[in-house]
């Protein structure tokens, strides 16, 4: 019998795992391609490191929304690791823009109590003074079975230095899912779990998966409780509900025939971060240029309507190094928090927003 030479055999196992996994074939090819027609915009800012590692691919799915386990696989790739280049400017890059810096607000929140946003992401937002909104699940505080999570103390650390501490329920729940008391357990029952702990009136309520928008049960029960909602995914949402297909023209919750709106105070529309990092294998380069890309996108709509509207809020979980779904490397995370200083964005918390009954918009507060 012929022996079939080894680099055949490389050749034919590897077509048969792009031919089983088309999804990573595709961002491994678009990866490839955008770096050979536009090198200069990978190679601003970044440079390539000479180490690899190999990560395996149990936790990725390319879904927009909370991170959940895809089925698993037991191939695994070579990722380049990168290493920001701390000279990123206005000038640089494929956004530079020319405009004040009045229109340009950021939000950044992270979810799922997970110890990292104490340890690693905090001392980064410290660096540059920004704040940002934690929504607690009670249920996570200090249980370590799956991961570490944050303690009582983080909670109350990061609330003393004057980050927003708010809630995401009791037990990280689906709600969609539950029962009416079940649901009301889950949301009244984790502002009263905040407050018993110390959290000083917590009024933001984080839906796990962003999935609950067009459920009026979820939204009345929320509205009881709270005064706003993490609720829903977009590039951007709009202080007056007015940038979306829907039409809107404000922010109610319900219309004059009581049909719930797509977008309103218990449906404040985020970008999920971990959905870039799972989408594009953690390719610290291609996402950091779709962060660049959606903290501008709003900047023309505000410019064109003469005043701050549309303002991007960029959702993380975990921020570390081990290429997990829910987790956005370090390196990344430090080069867009510099890219937002040095670029004059305004980085509020989500409590910053109030709300208009008369005009039925939302505001900034300071």
């Amino acid at each position: 019998m012929t022996k079939i030479p080894e680099p055949f055999i490389q050749f034919q196992n590897t077509f048969k795992w792009f031919n089983h996994h088309p999804k990573f074939a595709f961002s491994i090819i678009l990866v490839l391609s955008l770096s050979f027609l536009f090198p200069n915009s990978f190679s601003n800012g970044y440079v390539l490191a000479t180490s690899q590692e190999h990560i395996g691919h149990n936790d990725f799915m390319t879904t927009v929304g909370e991170p959940t386990k895809s089925q698993n696989h037991d191939n695994a790739f070579t990722k380049v690791k990168i290493k920001p280049i701390h000279n990123i400017s206005k000038t640089d890059g494929l956004f530079n823009t020319a405009i004040g810096d009045n229109t340009k607000v950021v939000i950044l929140t992270f979810g799922d109590t997970i110890k990292s946003q104490f340890t690693t992401a905090k001392p980064i937002l410290d660096q540059y003074g920004f704040k940002a909104s934690f929504f607690i699940t009670c249920g996570y505080v200090s249980d370590q079975t799956q991961m570490q999570r944050l303690s009582w103390n983080d909670t109350l650390a990061l609330q003393e230095d004057g980050q927003d501490i708010e809630s995401k329920g009791m037990t990280h729940a689906d709600l969609n899912s539950l029962s009416p008391k079940a649901l009301d357990f889950e949301i009244s029952g984790s502002k009263q779990c905040l407050e018993n702990h110390g959290v000083k009136s917590p009024n933001i309520f984080a839906v796990v998966h962003g999935n609950a928008w067009n459920n009026p049960l979820v939204i009345d029960t929320i509205s009881k409780y709270y005064g706003y909602a993490d609720n829903g995914f977009a590039n951007s949402m709009f202080l007056h509900c007015d940038g979306y297909d829907s039409k809107q023209t404000d922010c109610r919750t319900y219309t004059a025939d009581d049909v719930l709106t797509y977008s309103n105070r218990y449906s404040i529309r985020e970008e999920s971060h971990n959905s870039w990092d799972q989408s594009y294998l953690h390719n610290d380069q291609i996402i950091f240029q779709k962060f660049v890309g959606v903290v501008n996108s709003g900047i023309n709509f505000n410019n064109k309507k003469g005043t701050t509207d549309a303002i991007p809020i960029i959702a993380y979980h975990s921020i570390d190094n081990n290429g997990d779904s829910y987790s956005t490397d370090v390196n990344l995370f430090e080069a867009e928090m510099k890219y937002l200083h040095d670029n004059g964005f305004k980085v509020i918390p989500m409590s910053d927003l109030g709300y208009d009954e008369g005009t039925k918009s939302m505001y900034i507060k300071q």
